[in-house]
């Protein structure tokens, strides 16, 4: 039995196909996949989807490698990122426009602490004066809600309610099955039903509200491709944001590239519930075998 270690729901939070160690798999045919005819896969979907760990250096620099391939001419590309939120799209707009300095942007939005792994997506986007989407909820109001629930956004002002989704969705599904079973993992210990619902809810607003800041980006530029990022498990499998934005606009195509770690990239074969996690699958070698290399 191969052995599997499927990080993404540790993080909720082969061949050497490019210059570092990963491969791409079509879930449809198992095929291995170049750069190349990875982003010619991609030519044929409105969404895509790159599921993401954050800390993880071989994701990064394949997304670095993979915007550079996409086509630019044919449909219009935005950008779309779980890192940034509603608040900060000003900010993001103004930095773009190159009417803030980057050290000030950084600072007024509020970017991540490893802003240096997205910072040559954003220089991409600016350099070709792509449009980026802000696209994550305001933590404030996802830490409120796995404190309290989000029927607080009942009274807000209107201000404040539109950095949130319109529709708050919580699905009894395999989406909240998944998402117990992670914080049971991660915390070691059974946790309170009523807690693990608020952090559900928590999960779920920022899925909707990424989902919708999408749909609102294709309704603006119908014709346009989106190029998402998010962590793993918000697109793992189709579910979180992904089923969000199906619900919102069944018409999509919708890409779905989620990473896989394997002891053997050479032998590994995909088996069908591995390549239910996308349409792509990044394989990764483990870190015992990094180590060992």
């Amino acid at each position: 039995m191969k052995k599997i270690l499927n990080l993404s729901l540790l993080l909720l939070m082969g061949t050497m196909l490019f210059a570092f160690d990963v491969t791409i798999l079509s879930s449809e045919t198992g095929a291995r996949l170049e750069l190349q005819e990875l982003a010619k896969d991609l030519r044929n979907y409105d969404v895509i989807f790159f599921g993401e760990w954050h800390g993880e250096k071989s994701l990064h620099q394949l997304q670095r490698e993979l915007l550079a391939e996409l086509p630019l001419a044919d449909r219009q590309l935005i950008l779309s990122f779980e890192m940034w939120e509603r608040h900060a799209q000003e900010d993001l707009d103004l930095f773009l426009a190159d009417k803030i300095p980057e050290e000030e942007f950084v600072k007024l939005s509020e970017a991540w602490p490893n802003y240096e792994d997205y910072q040559p997506l954003i220089h991409f986007a600016k350099k070709h004066k792509l449009t980026v989407v802000a696209a994550n909820v305001p933590r404030p109001y996802a830490s409120r809600t796995a404190k309290e629930g989000w029927d607080f956004t009942e009274e807000l002002p209107p201000g404040e309610r539109v950095l949130i989704a319109a529709k708050l969705t919580a699905p009894d599904d395999e989406y909240r099955e998944a998402f117990f079973q992670t914080m049971g993992d991660m915390t070691g210990h059974p946790m309170k039903a009523e807690s693990l619902e608020r952090m559900y809810q928590a999960q779920c607003m920022k899925d909707d509200t990424m989902a919708e800041s999408i749909a609102l980006a294709l309704k603006k530029n119908p014709k346009a491709r989106v190029l998402h990022f998010n962590g793993d498990f918000h697109s793992h499998k189709f579910l979180g944001t992904v089923s969000r934005l199906q619900s919102a606009m069944p018409e999509l195509k919708i890409a779905v590239l989620s990473p896989l770690v394997t002891e053997n990239i050479e032998e590994f074969k995909l088996d069908k519930e591995e390549a239910s996690a996308g349409t792509h699958i990044i394989l990764m070698r483990s870190p015992e075998q990094e180590e060992g290399k």
